[in-house]
Protein backbone atom coordinates (compact mmCIF):
# COMPACT_ATOMS: atom_id res chain seq x y z
CA UNK A 1 0.00 0.00 0.00
CA UNK A 2 3.32 2.34 -0.07
CA UNK A 3 4.16 5.06 -2.49
CA UNK A 4 7.42 3.88 -2.73
CA UNK A 5 8.23 5.67 -6.12
CA UNK A 6 8.31 8.90 -4.28
CA UNK A 7 10.47 7.22 -1.68
CA UNK A 8 6.98 7.62 0.73
CA UNK A 9 5.88 4.29 2.27
CA UNK A 10 2.10 4.58 3.57
CA UNK A 11 1.38 2.10 5.77
CA UNK A 12 -1.39 1.19 7.70
CA UNK A 13 -0.57 3.14 10.72
CA UNK A 14 2.57 5.05 9.73
CA UNK A 15 4.94 6.32 7.67
CA UNK A 16 8.12 6.11 6.65
CA UNK A 17 10.68 7.38 4.24
CA UNK A 18 12.23 4.12 2.39
CA UNK A 19 14.77 6.11 0.69
CA UNK A 20 16.90 7.36 3.50
CA UNK A 21 18.93 4.74 5.45
CA UNK A 22 17.06 2.61 8.21
CA UNK A 23 13.38 3.65 6.72
CA UNK A 24 12.45 5.87 9.36
CA UNK A 25 8.81 6.91 10.49
CA UNK A 26 7.25 9.71 10.39
CA UNK A 27 6.61 11.26 14.26
CA UNK A 28 4.19 13.51 15.30
CA UNK A 29 5.14 14.70 19.22
CA UNK A 30 6.93 11.13 19.33
CA UNK A 31 4.41 9.10 18.11
CA UNK A 32 3.73 7.23 14.53
CA UNK A 33 2.01 10.04 12.39
CA UNK A 34 -0.96 8.57 10.43
CA UNK A 35 -1.31 8.15 7.26
CA UNK A 36 -4.19 10.99 7.07
CA UNK A 37 -4.35 12.59 3.59
CA UNK A 38 -2.61 15.91 5.31
CA UNK A 39 0.03 13.89 6.84
CA UNK A 40 0.65 12.18 3.35
CA UNK A 41 0.76 14.96 1.67
CA UNK A 42 3.39 16.95 4.57
CA UNK A 43 5.57 13.62 3.99
CA UNK A 44 5.91 13.82 0.47
CA UNK A 45 7.17 17.64 1.01
CA UNK A 46 9.57 16.78 3.51
CA UNK A 47 10.36 13.80 1.13
CA UNK A 48 11.13 16.51 -1.49
CA UNK A 49 13.79 18.73 0.97
CA UNK A 50 15.54 15.68 1.95
CA UNK A 51 16.29 14.95 -1.74
CA UNK A 52 17.05 18.66 -2.49
CA UNK A 53 19.34 18.34 0.76
CA UNK A 54 21.28 15.44 -0.43
CA UNK A 55 21.70 16.91 -4.22
CA UNK A 56 23.39 19.42 -2.81
CA UNK A 57 25.18 17.71 -0.12
CA UNK A 58 23.57 19.78 2.78
CA UNK A 59 21.86 16.57 3.69
CA UNK A 60 22.12 16.16 8.09
CA UNK A 61 21.06 13.10 9.36
CA UNK A 62 21.12 14.16 12.74
CA UNK A 63 19.33 17.15 11.99
CA UNK A 64 16.55 15.01 10.06
CA UNK A 65 16.67 11.88 12.20
CA UNK A 66 17.56 12.50 15.91
CA UNK A 67 16.56 9.26 17.11
CA UNK A 68 17.56 5.97 14.88
CA UNK A 69 14.66 4.99 13.14
CA UNK A 70 12.37 8.62 13.51
CA UNK A 71 11.53 11.61 12.17
CA UNK A 72 10.06 14.42 13.70
CA UNK A 73 8.00 17.01 11.69
CA UNK A 74 10.09 19.53 11.20
CA UNK A 75 9.63 23.33 12.33
CA UNK A 76 7.76 26.02 9.95
CA UNK A 77 9.41 29.20 9.46
CA UNK A 78 6.29 31.21 11.28
CA UNK A 79 7.22 28.61 14.71
CA UNK A 80 10.85 29.80 14.38
CA UNK A 81 9.25 32.98 14.98
CA UNK A 82 7.09 32.54 17.39
CA UNK A 83 9.99 31.02 19.66
CA UNK A 84 12.34 33.71 19.11
CA UNK A 85 9.91 36.44 20.34
CA UNK A 86 8.58 34.21 23.11
CA UNK A 87 12.70 34.21 24.33
CA UNK A 88 12.47 37.82 23.98
CA UNK A 89 12.65 40.30 27.34
CA UNK A 90 11.22 43.66 26.18
CA UNK A 91 9.27 46.72 26.40
CA UNK A 92 5.38 46.47 25.01
CA UNK A 93 6.41 49.47 22.44
CA UNK A 94 9.46 46.72 21.31
CA UNK A 95 7.16 44.11 21.92
CA UNK A 96 4.55 45.49 19.07
CA UNK A 97 7.25 46.85 16.49
CA UNK A 98 8.52 43.40 17.12
CA UNK A 99 5.33 42.03 15.64
CA UNK A 100 4.11 43.96 13.02
CA UNK A 101 7.51 42.25 11.54
CA UNK A 102 7.02 38.75 12.44
CA UNK A 103 3.22 39.40 10.45
CA UNK A 104 4.82 40.49 7.33
CA UNK A 105 7.20 37.50 7.80
CA UNK A 106 4.42 35.07 8.46
CA UNK A 107 2.09 36.25 5.48
CA UNK A 108 5.34 35.96 3.21
CA UNK A 109 6.95 32.41 4.74
CA UNK A 110 4.86 30.91 7.83
CA UNK A 111 3.87 27.94 6.64
CA UNK A 112 7.29 27.53 4.64
CA UNK A 113 9.09 24.56 6.79
CA UNK A 114 12.32 26.42 8.29
CA UNK A 115 15.05 24.46 7.18
CA UNK A 116 13.48 24.93 3.24
CA UNK A 117 13.56 28.78 3.48
CA UNK A 118 16.18 30.05 1.21
CA UNK A 119 17.83 33.46 1.21
CA UNK A 120 15.77 34.08 -1.86
CA UNK A 121 12.96 33.58 -0.58
CA UNK A 122 13.71 36.83 1.86
CA UNK A 123 14.67 38.63 -0.82
CA UNK A 124 11.66 37.73 -2.95
CA UNK A 125 9.51 38.47 0.31
CA UNK A 126 10.78 42.11 0.02
CA UNK A 127 10.64 42.20 -3.40
CA UNK A 128 6.92 41.79 -3.50
CA UNK A 129 6.42 44.97 -1.11
CA UNK A 130 8.15 47.98 -2.90
CA UNK A 131 5.86 50.51 -0.63
CA UNK A 132 8.31 49.26 2.30
CA UNK A 133 10.17 52.57 3.60
CA UNK A 134 14.30 51.32 3.78
CA UNK A 135 13.79 51.68 7.40
CA UNK A 136 10.90 49.51 7.44
CA UNK A 137 13.13 46.71 5.48
CA UNK A 138 15.88 46.90 7.68
CA UNK A 139 13.83 46.59 11.04
CA UNK A 140 12.33 43.34 9.41
CA UNK A 141 14.99 42.28 8.57
CA UNK A 142 16.94 42.43 11.83
CA UNK A 143 14.10 40.50 13.30
CA UNK A 144 14.55 37.96 10.69
CA UNK A 145 18.02 37.28 11.17
CA UNK A 146 17.92 37.13 14.73
CA UNK A 147 14.97 34.62 14.81
CA UNK A 148 17.21 32.46 12.73
CA UNK A 149 19.94 32.88 14.42
CA UNK A 150 18.17 31.17 17.02
CA UNK A 151 16.80 28.45 15.43
CA UNK A 152 20.13 27.68 14.16
CA UNK A 153 21.87 27.60 17.49
CA UNK A 154 18.41 25.06 19.20
CA UNK A 155 19.36 22.96 15.99
CA UNK A 156 16.49 23.95 14.18
CA UNK A 157 18.28 25.14 11.21
CA UNK A 158 21.46 24.35 9.73
CA UNK A 159 21.93 27.62 8.13
CA UNK A 160 20.63 31.41 8.32
CA UNK A 161 18.66 32.33 5.53
CA UNK A 162 18.70 36.37 6.55
CA UNK A 163 22.28 36.43 7.67
CA UNK A 164 23.66 38.14 4.35
CA UNK A 165 20.73 40.11 3.40
CA UNK A 166 21.95 44.05 1.99
CA UNK A 167 20.92 47.02 4.93
CA UNK A 168 18.62 49.22 2.20
CA UNK A 169 19.28 52.76 2.00
CA UNK A 170 16.92 54.96 3.69
CA UNK A 171 16.90 58.84 4.01
CA UNK A 172 16.25 59.85 7.80
CA UNK A 173 13.93 62.92 7.72
CA UNK A 174 15.20 66.34 8.75
CA UNK A 175 13.38 67.64 11.75
CA UNK A 176 10.67 70.28 11.00
CA UNK A 177 10.16 72.26 13.35
CA UNK A 178 7.54 75.28 13.63
CA UNK A 179 8.33 78.32 13.42
CA UNK A 180 8.90 81.30 16.55
CA UNK A 181 5.33 82.95 15.16
CA UNK A 182 3.62 79.31 14.43
CA UNK A 183 4.64 78.65 17.77
CA UNK A 184 2.60 81.31 19.31
CA UNK A 185 0.12 81.41 17.28
CA UNK A 186 -0.86 77.78 18.13
CA UNK A 187 -0.32 78.96 21.78
CA UNK A 188 -3.21 81.75 21.29
CA UNK A 189 -5.52 79.74 19.51
CA UNK A 190 -5.51 76.80 22.67
CA UNK A 191 -5.20 79.67 24.99
CA UNK A 192 -9.00 80.83 23.15
CA UNK A 193 -10.34 77.79 21.95
CA UNK A 194 -9.32 74.94 24.71
CA UNK A 195 -9.10 74.23 28.79
CA UNK A 196 -6.68 76.26 30.56
CA UNK A 197 -4.82 72.96 31.43
CA UNK A 198 -4.59 71.64 27.87
CA UNK A 199 -2.97 75.07 27.02
CA UNK A 200 -0.92 75.56 29.41
CA UNK A 201 0.69 71.95 28.24
CA UNK A 202 1.45 72.96 24.77
CA UNK A 203 2.77 76.17 25.90
CA UNK A 204 5.17 74.24 28.06
CA UNK A 205 5.98 71.77 25.77
CA UNK A 206 7.39 74.16 22.78
CA UNK A 207 9.47 75.56 25.98
CA UNK A 208 10.54 72.47 27.35
CA UNK A 209 11.72 70.52 24.67
CA UNK A 210 10.34 67.11 26.59
CA UNK A 211 9.09 64.14 24.19
CA UNK A 212 5.83 62.81 24.57
CA UNK A 213 6.15 60.06 26.99
CA UNK A 214 8.15 62.31 29.45
CA UNK A 215 5.51 65.19 29.19
CA UNK A 216 2.72 62.50 29.85
CA UNK A 217 4.88 60.82 32.83
CA UNK A 218 5.87 63.78 34.37
CA UNK A 219 4.69 64.21 37.73
CA UNK A 220 4.72 67.17 40.78
CA UNK A 221 7.48 65.79 43.43
CA UNK A 222 9.91 66.21 40.34
CA UNK A 223 8.96 69.62 39.76
CA UNK A 224 10.93 72.42 41.83
CA UNK A 225 9.65 75.68 40.92
CA UNK A 226 12.05 77.15 43.52
CA UNK A 227 15.08 76.18 41.53
CA UNK A 228 13.44 76.76 38.19
CA UNK A 229 14.01 73.08 37.35
CA UNK A 230 11.58 69.80 36.87
CA UNK A 231 13.19 66.10 37.06
CA UNK A 232 12.66 63.80 34.01
CA UNK A 233 12.61 59.99 35.46
CA UNK A 234 9.76 58.34 34.16
CA UNK A 235 7.14 57.93 31.38
CA UNK A 236 4.13 56.86 29.84
CA UNK A 237 4.60 54.64 26.58
CA UNK A 238 1.92 53.49 25.03
CA UNK A 239 -0.97 53.82 27.85
CA UNK A 240 2.16 52.13 30.27
CA UNK A 241 4.03 53.48 32.94
CA UNK A 242 7.63 53.09 32.62
CA UNK A 243 9.76 53.51 35.75
CA UNK A 244 12.59 55.12 33.30
CA UNK A 245 13.38 57.04 30.38
CA UNK A 246 13.44 56.41 27.09
CA UNK A 247 17.66 56.42 27.32
CA UNK A 248 17.37 54.66 31.02
CA UNK A 249 18.90 58.11 32.25
CA UNK A 250 16.99 60.28 34.57
CA UNK A 251 18.10 64.05 33.38
CA UNK A 252 17.52 67.39 35.10
CA UNK A 253 15.75 70.49 32.70
CA UNK A 254 16.37 73.58 33.76
CA UNK A 255 13.10 75.52 32.98
CA UNK A 256 12.90 78.91 31.02
CA UNK A 257 10.24 81.66 31.95
CA UNK A 258 7.93 80.54 29.78
CA UNK A 259 7.59 77.01 31.15
CA UNK A 260 8.12 78.12 34.09
CA UNK A 261 4.83 79.89 33.97
CA UNK A 262 3.16 77.17 32.44
CA UNK A 263 3.78 75.23 35.45
CA UNK A 264 2.82 78.30 37.43
CA UNK A 265 -0.77 78.23 36.08
CA UNK A 266 -1.47 74.69 36.07
CA UNK A 267 -0.61 74.22 39.78
CA UNK A 268 -4.24 75.11 40.61
CA UNK A 269 -5.42 72.26 38.32
CA UNK A 270 -3.45 68.94 39.57
CA UNK A 271 -1.27 69.78 42.03
CA UNK A 272 -3.18 69.48 45.05
CA UNK A 273 -3.40 65.66 44.01
CA UNK A 274 0.26 65.33 44.15
CA UNK A 275 0.80 63.50 40.89
CA UNK A 276 1.00 63.64 37.06
CA UNK A 277 1.13 67.67 35.88
CA UNK A 278 -0.43 67.06 33.15
CA UNK A 279 -4.07 65.59 32.90
CA UNK A 280 -6.88 65.03 30.34
CA UNK A 281 -9.38 67.38 31.84
CA UNK A 282 -12.27 65.96 29.83
CA UNK A 283 -11.70 62.47 31.97
CA UNK A 284 -8.99 63.81 34.81
CA UNK A 285 -6.61 60.93 33.76
CA UNK A 286 -3.42 60.95 32.32
CA UNK A 287 -2.39 60.71 28.77
CA UNK A 288 -2.02 57.78 27.97
CA UNK A 289 -1.70 57.87 24.20
CA UNK A 290 -1.76 60.64 21.91
CA UNK A 291 -4.34 59.62 19.44
CA UNK A 292 -7.33 61.77 21.33
CA UNK A 293 -5.19 65.01 21.51
CA UNK A 294 -3.98 65.16 18.12
CA UNK A 295 -7.95 64.56 16.76
CA UNK A 296 -9.49 66.63 19.86
CA UNK A 297 -7.42 69.61 19.88
CA UNK A 298 -4.06 69.95 17.77
CA UNK A 299 -5.33 68.93 14.57
CA UNK A 300 -8.54 71.37 14.85
CA UNK A 301 -5.89 73.96 15.98
CA UNK A 302 -3.88 74.07 13.06
CA UNK A 303 -6.92 73.75 10.65
CA UNK A 304 -8.03 76.93 12.13
CA UNK A 305 -4.75 78.54 11.94
CA UNK A 306 -3.50 77.25 8.09
CA UNK A 307 -0.34 76.09 9.38
CA UNK A 308 0.81 73.04 7.65
CA UNK A 309 0.63 69.86 9.60
CA UNK A 310 3.32 68.65 11.63
CA UNK A 311 2.94 65.83 15.00
CA UNK A 312 2.74 67.41 18.23
CA UNK A 313 6.54 65.98 18.88
CA UNK A 314 7.84 68.50 16.76
CA UNK A 315 7.48 70.85 19.59
CA UNK A 316 10.67 69.16 21.16
CA UNK A 317 12.61 70.00 17.46
CA UNK A 318 10.94 73.86 17.28
CA UNK A 319 12.18 73.95 21.07
CA UNK A 320 15.81 72.73 20.15
CA UNK A 321 16.47 74.93 17.49
CA UNK A 322 15.13 77.46 19.52
CA UNK A 323 17.87 77.19 21.51
CA UNK A 324 20.80 76.80 18.84
CA UNK A 325 19.22 80.01 17.28
CA UNK A 326 19.76 82.09 20.61
CA UNK A 327 23.71 80.45 20.32
CA UNK A 328 23.18 78.17 22.86
CA UNK A 329 25.88 75.53 23.16
CA UNK A 330 25.32 72.48 21.69
CA UNK A 331 26.28 70.53 24.79
CA UNK A 332 24.30 72.20 27.36
CA UNK A 333 21.63 71.90 24.63
CA UNK A 334 21.63 68.19 23.96
CA UNK A 335 21.73 67.97 27.90
CA UNK A 336 18.66 69.34 28.36
CA UNK A 337 16.89 67.78 25.54
CA UNK A 338 18.24 64.36 26.83
CA UNK A 339 20.72 63.06 23.55
CA UNK A 340 23.89 62.42 23.41
CA UNK A 341 25.76 65.01 21.70
CA UNK A 342 26.72 63.33 18.92
CA UNK A 343 22.96 62.46 18.49
CA UNK A 344 21.76 66.09 19.06
CA UNK A 345 24.47 67.63 16.31
CA UNK A 346 23.39 64.81 13.72
CA UNK A 347 20.14 65.74 14.10
CA UNK A 348 20.46 69.56 14.47
CA UNK A 349 23.09 70.12 12.43
CA UNK A 350 21.40 72.43 9.82
CA UNK A 351 20.82 75.02 12.84
CA UNK A 352 24.38 74.84 14.03
CA UNK A 353 25.92 76.20 11.37
CA UNK A 354 25.25 80.41 9.65
CA UNK A 355 25.32 83.22 12.31
CA UNK A 356 26.44 80.76 14.91
CA UNK A 357 29.91 79.66 12.55
CA UNK A 358 30.56 83.78 12.22
CA UNK A 359 30.25 84.00 16.16
CA UNK A 360 32.69 81.07 16.64
CA UNK A 361 35.14 82.73 14.05
CA UNK A 362 35.05 85.79 15.70
CA UNK A 363 36.16 84.03 18.96
CA UNK A 364 38.68 82.89 17.48
CA UNK A 365 40.27 85.75 15.41
CA UNK A 366 39.78 87.47 19.17
CA UNK A 367 41.91 84.55 20.92
CA UNK A 368 44.64 85.10 18.07
CA UNK A 369 44.53 88.64 18.27
CA UNK A 370 45.26 88.81 22.34
CA UNK A 371 47.90 85.51 22.05
CA UNK A 372 50.12 85.98 18.17
CA UNK A 373 53.22 87.44 18.71
CA UNK A 374 52.48 89.06 15.36
CA UNK A 375 54.42 88.18 12.01
CA UNK A 376 57.82 89.95 11.08
CA UNK A 377 57.41 92.48 9.14
CA UNK A 378 59.11 92.55 5.66
CA UNK A 379 62.23 94.33 4.97
CA UNK A 380 62.64 97.45 2.60
CA UNK A 381 66.19 97.28 2.71
CA UNK A 382 68.32 99.95 3.92
CA UNK A 383 67.16 103.71 3.08
CA UNK A 384 69.16 105.70 0.54
CA UNK A 385 71.00 107.84 1.54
Amino acid sequence: MGRTGSGVEVRAKSIRFTFVPGKPTLMVNGVPALPTPANVKWALRLAGEIRERMRYGTFSMAEYFPAAGTADTPATAGTVLDTWLSAQRIEGSTKAGYESALKFWKTAIGDKPARAVRHSDILTALAARPDLSGKTINNYVSVARQAFALAVKDKAMQENPAADVPRASWQRDPPDPFTRDEAEAIIADFVSHYPEPVANMIEWRFFSGVRTSEMAGLRWPQVDLARGSFRISETIVRGQDKGKTKTSVVRDVLANSRALAALQRQRKHTQMAGQHVWLDPRYGTEWREERAFRRSYWEPCLKRLGIRYRPPNNCRHTYATMMLMAGMRPAFCAKQLGHSIEMFLRTYSRWISGEQDAREMLQLEAALADSSPGLPQKSEGPAAS
